[in-house]
């Protein structure tokens, strides 16, 4: 995050978008392996897979709402550039 320090609120967002995507597809074996080392095997498992199956639909859902709303002052930032020549 320390290269974040002067970027714009858009491009930090579009980081953070990209990071919680990529994390997301980590969630599901991690939350297993926690889940079957830290509990009961079998329960454990269990609920590490439903625990991290509930982490990666959040941090999907998440990355694709800060990549959605880092558009929008990207979008109107560009737009005096680029209307012109579409209309």
């Amino acid at each position: 995050m320390l290269c974040l320090a002067g970027a714009s609120p858009a491009e930090a967002s579009i980081v953070s978008g990209i990071g919680k995507i990529l994390s997301a597809a980590f969630q599901l074996p991690l939350s297993v392996l926690a889940g079957t080392f830290t509990g009961p095997p079998i329960i454990g498992t269990a609920l590490g897979a439903f625990n991290g199956a509930f982490n990666t639909v959040g941090l999907l859902a998440g990355g694709a709402i800060d990549l959605a709303s880092s558009a929008v002052p990207i979008a109107k930032a560009a737009a005096p550039f680029f209307l012109p020549f579409l209309l």
